[in-house]
């Protein structure tokens, strides 16, 4: 029976303990289900190792069923055939390893359907065909591994879905044409499909190297760190982007023309690639403001002298650069140059120009021989920087072939030729070459532990990814602006500050509720004294109004008498007369 209600429940269950293979029948609710009119469920210190048919056969007006972390492992083949009204539907947090195909087929009206947490290794065929109104779908956090075309062909509704944390290889985007919002992060796809009408997409840490789909202006808000593309070609189908994430991946150049057409560009974060060229020279982007090249491998970026301009925060930490410009109406706020191969003359010019107005935001600590310390950044004094550069790479290069061949070590290149031709040659000859026993054995050994070693590595950081994850739904959720420059760990503390912060609100705000409920019952207290004391006077006063009455009417009685006494003697009469 429903023990208990609040705000959000009018009906919570307490203490159900539902064991996996018990036989006994479980009964909800009045036997008369007429009587059971509840329409928000929940349970609390509850176990339901499987979901029963008759919860919902006893329940049949409720619009919202909230069974996460409940330890469910299986779903009765007719659970939620009675969920006709049912439009919020929570699984999350259980052990689900598998969906009935007939689980949804009779809620028509189902809006909200979460099943994070569990593991659901795939999604039956068409298990969704008889969800119209699905507007939110999340089954994050799963093992799913593919999901076919035809899944949400008639989810014409499905605006929000989120699928983060699992092990999908295949899922095509762009057939849900109503997508506004997608989270497919921490996963492992090589190709991303784009909807039509998407608004934010989440799409990191994938193994994407391909990106597809149609024209989409509506497009604001892409995420896809932590993959592995190799090009932009693609960019110019999105002009509606404010903020792009192509931080670690392996892109090599910029190219103005990757940006044509936009016009909201506002955020633009490519750190830790492979870029070697930076090309934003001829046609700036006016509206950007965020530019972050930090960990790549740039050389030569002074001919975009007008796209810096036009920034406020920008990052060039951790690459090669030997001289930069920056004008001097620049609206920059923000500069990180440590890192670098300065030429201390173009540094200092640089600095003077522009270090009284923004803030440098980082330094260097150790120099490489022949660089010095100029400002906290490291520098080499030199007439030609770039020539000097390149005649010192030069030497490096002649330095370590001299020393290859001094100890008869062989280049790069001939090792892998060497290699090549071992692999050739063992090619012709098969079966013919054998191995040492003992040898091939200590390979196979070495190479079992390398395969442990990695798959440990690869869980590691699944385990890594799904906690950033983590981290990013809780800065959304409790509405916690997000640094993208500072590590998850820092993002993390922030929402930990902010909950301490929001716990000590309320711990006050019911320390205020207790103190002003302790001055409410002292009030009570000293009014129910007051009308004690009042009902005890009142009390006495009573009684001494019936002593008066009394006496009152003994005093008439006793006039009365005298009364007749006198009217008995005729002397008293005359003379009274």
């Amino acid at each position: 029976m429903c023990r208990e209600s609040n705000l959000q429940y009018d009906c919570i269950f307490h203490d159900v303990l539902i064991a996996p293979y018990a036989q006994q029948p479980v009964h909800f609710g009045y036997a008369d289900v007429t009587q059971n009119g509840q329409k928000n469920i929940t349970f609390k210190n509850s176990t339901l190792r499987r979901l029963p048919e008759s919860l919902l056969h006893s329940f049949q007006m409720v619009q919202l069923l909230d069974l996460n972390d409940l330890q469910i492992d299986a779903i009765e083949e007719r659970a939620l055939s009675n969920g006709a009204h049912l439009q919020e539907l929570y699984l999350g947090f259980n052990n689900i390893r598998q969906l009935p195909s007939s689980s949804f087929l009779h809620m028509q009206s189902l809006r909200v359907l979460v099943l994070d947490r569990n593991n659901l290794r795939s999604l039956p065929e068409g298990i969704f065909r008889r969800t119209p109104n699905l507007f939110v779908l999340s089954v994050a956090n799963n093992q799913l591994e593919r999901i076919e075309d035809e899944t949400f062909r008639q989810n014409r509704a499905l605006e929000h879905l989120k699928l983060s944390g699992n092990k999908l290889s295949h899922l095509d985007l762009s057939l849900i044409p109503s997508l506004f919002y997608g989270n497919v992060s921490t996963n492992q796809l090589t190709t991303l499909a784009i909807p039509s009408a998407v608004v934010e997409l989440d799409a990191s840490y994938n193994r994407i190297n391909q990106v597809t789909g149609p024209l989409n202006d509506k497009l604001a808000i892409l995420r896809l760190q932590h993959n592995n593309l190799t090009d932009m070609a693609w960019l110019p189908n999105y002009p509606g982007l404010v903020g792009v994430d192509l931080s670690y991946n392996e892109l090599e150049k910029i190219a103005h023309h990757h940006f044509s057409g936009m016009r909201r560009l506002e955020r633009l974060y490519v750190s830790n690639n492979r870029l070697v060229t930076l090309g934003l020279e001829s046609v700036p982007i006016q509206t950007l403001q965020v530019l972050d090249l930090a960990h790549n491998h740039l050389l030569h970026v002074e001919y975009n002298q007008r796209q810096f301009s036009v920034l406020k925060h920008l990052y060039l930490d951790h690459n090669s650069i030997v001289t930069l410009k920056i004008s001097g109406d620049s609206e920059l706020e923000t500069l990180t140059l440590s890192h670098n191969d300065w030429d201390c003359k173009n540094l200092r010019a640089m600095l003077q120009n522009v270090s009284h107005r923004l803030e440098i935001g980082d330094s260097d600590t150790n120099c490489k021989p022949d660089y010095q310390l100029e400002q906290n950044l490291c520098c080499k004094e030199t007439d030609f920087p770039y020539l000097d550069r390149l005649i010192q790479y030069i030497h490096l290069t002649s330095s370590a072939e001299k020393v290859q061949r001094a100890e008869r070590q062989c280049s790069q290149t001939d090792a892998i030729t060497s290699v090549r031709g071992l692999f050739n040659y063992l090619a012709m000859v098969g079966n013919g070459v054998q191995l040492n026993p003992k040898l091939q054995a200590e390979i196979n050994e070495l190479q079992s532990e390398i395969q442990q070693l990695t798959n440990t590595k690869a869980q590691h950081e699944q385990l890594l990814q799904s906690l950033q994850t983590e981290i990013d739904d809780n800065l959304r959720r409790y509405r916690v602006i997000k640094d993208p420059m500072i590590p998850h760990s820092q993002n993390l503390h922030k929402v930990i500050a902010h909950l301490k912060s929001r716990q000590a609100f309320k711990l006050q705000e019911s320390k205020d509720r207790r103190s002003e409920a302790d001055r409410k019952r002292q009030e009570v207290e000293a009014l129910v004294q007051e009308n004690l004391t009042l009902k005890n006077q009142l009390t006495l006063k009573t009684d001494k109004q019936k002593q008066i009455k009394q006496e009152t009417t003994d005093k008439r009685r006793q006039v009365m008498m005298l009364e007749k006494k006198k009217n008995r003697n005729s002397d008293t009469r005359h003379i009274t007369k």
